[in-house]
């Protein structure tokens, strides 16, 4: 096999697993680290305090399908949240949009951590100009849908900040590929 021949397909697929073998496994063992340590900080922060439900977000969110950018987290019922965010970035004439729609199922919410599976679609646009022809400026233009699903924890940092980490299987509809990929966020909770 030369160094510049592409990755068999064989090979992919089987790194592929490996990732996300690893990534359920530091989910499995995060997940109840984070439920014990909160429990330990007994400081009264609480996603299920009386009164005060922790509804709407706002933040940032960074992600294949969820969008990155400025993020809103919204519940459609005690258990079901949508999530839209994305960004607009023009730098000179390199221009990029992007925009995800998320829903989140909650599968386990104690008083400081939230598990949840979450289903997803981004829509990215890139529009670069490359050059200058004999009519004016060429620009190139790409665009890019991906779409997915996988398995989430959110952790209640603060009376109304918490951080979320997520880990989707992401299908590139321009490039074919499906690969896991890794999501973040910082939410502000009111």
């Amino acid at each position: 096999m030369t160094p510049n021949s592409p990755v068999p397909p064989a090979r992919r697929a089987r790194t592929h697993a490996f990732v996300l073998s690893l990534a359920l496994a530091a989910l499995v063992v995060l997940a109840p680290m984070s439920s014990a340590l909160a429990a330990a900080r007994g400081d009264g922060r609480d996603w299920n305090r009386g009164g005060d439900t922790l509804g709407g977000a706002v933040g940032l969110h960074i992600g294949k399908i969820g969008g990155t950018g400025l993020a809103f987290r919204l519940p459609l019922e005690w258990f079901l949240y949508a999530q839209v965010a994305g960004g607009i970035w023009h730098t000179g004439d390199d221009q990029r949009h992007n925009l995800g729609l998320q829903v989140h199922y909650l599968l386990r919410q104690d008083s400081r951590l939230r598990l949840f599976t979450a289903v997803g679609t981004g829509f990215y646009y890139h529009r670069e100009k490359t050059g200058v022809g004999p009519e004016g400026d060429i620009f190139v233009a790409d665009t890019d849908w991906n779409y997915g699903a996988g398995i989430g924890i959110e952790v209640l940092q603060g009376p109304r900040w918490a951080w979320l980490l997520e880990f989707d299987f992401v299908h590139e509809e321009r490039t074919g590929d499906t690969t896991v990929s890794p999501q973040v966020g910082l939410s502000y909770y009111w």
